[in-house]
């Protein structure tokens, strides 16, 4: 019988859903990855995001043979699988498009729309009808052009947002009216009024938003960072910042995680922050599901070819500080 371990914190989700389905494998499903020494020599498939496995736990797992990691980015599995290249890894790829579209927005909309002033002014008592920016005729490029940036795409044009794209490579994407190569980057944040990040953390994308790029922006451009932090130099951005080189960021992720309470980034009037929370939703079990059923079932099946969003580990970077 197989035996499939389920890591997380809505385990009990997880447990009412598969169990029914799969009466011929045997699950364990935990809560907190505290537990789970125990089980990991006879496990031959994680069911996880898995940030808590490391390189020694895999050595010690010799019946391992798929890794289903519940969150797209899978770079922080890099170093735990890199002595495992007979391991299948596959991402949560495709279920993120409608949040981390909500959280971009409530970033764009908290930088135009001022709600730290508006905050600070519920709190105090102050009626201050002062005037807002919109989002309708602006620019926006986003850096990274997967299946979010083409949900996002949609949503901003609907909008009346004008959409463009920075990607490895150039490449029709729906809803993006043109699309830069990343060495076009300079030229393609010259006129924009958003910059959007969705890069991945890699060895070619880490800080590859530095002072140059923060140089090339117009000083009323806003970044927001919804991807990873490392793919900002954090230190150029708060130099940016200070000197109004630009004029805002929206910020979910950093550098180092959490944000330490001593960063300068904290008290920024046009800096709007939120803890890495632009991935997760009330239905993100529900919907992660959706990918786990038929990949499970195929991997039963001995049906490698047909799992879906199989990583290729080669390309995922070998730290992940985020």
């Amino acid at each position: 019988m197989k035996k499939v371990l389920v890591v997380d914190d809505d385990a009990e989700s997880y447990k009412s859903f598969l169990e029914p389905r799969f009466q011929e494998i045997e699950f364990t499903f935990l809560d907190d990855p505290k537990h789970v020494e125990p089980y990991l020599i006879d496990t031959e498939v994680i069911i996880s995001m898995s940030r808590w496995l490391e390189p020694e736990m895999v050595a010690s797992m010799k019946k391992l043979k798929w890794l289903q990691c519940t969150i797209t980015g899978t770079d922080h599995l890099h170093e735990a699988l890199s002595n495992s290249p007979e391991v299948i890894l596959t991402s949560g790829r495709g279920i993120h498009g409608p949040q981390m579209t909500e959280i971009t927005l409530l970033h764009m909309l908290a930088l135009y729309r001022q709600i730290n002033r508006l905050s600070k002014n519920q709190g105090k008592h102050i009626w201050d009808r002062f005037l807002p920016k919109v989002l309708d005729t602006r620019k926006v490029a986003i850096l990274g052009l997967g299946s979010i940036a083409e949900h996002m795409a949609g949503c901003f044009k609907a909008l009346g947002m004008s959409v463009f794209g920075i990607s490895r490579t150039i490449r029709k994407v729906d809803g993006i009216e043109k699309v830069y190569s990343r060495e076009q980057i300079l030229e393609a944040v010259s006129d924009i009024d958003f910059l959007v990040i969705l890069l991945p953390l890699s060895l070619d994308t880490e800080k590859i938003i530095d002072a140059q790029v923060f140089d090339a922006m117009k000083d009323t451009a806003c970044i927001i960072n919804v991807a990873r932090g490392g793919v900002v130099d954090e230190a150029a951005l708060i130099d940016a910042l200070r000197e109004e080189k630009i004029a805002g960021a929206g910020l979910d992720v950093f550098e180092n995680r959490p944000l330490q309470p001593d960063s300068p980034l904290w008290d920024m009037n046009n800096v709007f922050i939120t803890p890495h929370v632009g991935g997760r939703s009330d239905l993100y079990t529900q919907n992660i599901l959706e990918i786990i059923e038929p990949n499970l079932r195929y991997y039963c099946l001995q049906a490698y070819d047909k799992m879906t969003n199989i990583v290729d580990l080669s390309e995922i970077v070998s730290k992940d500080r985020n």
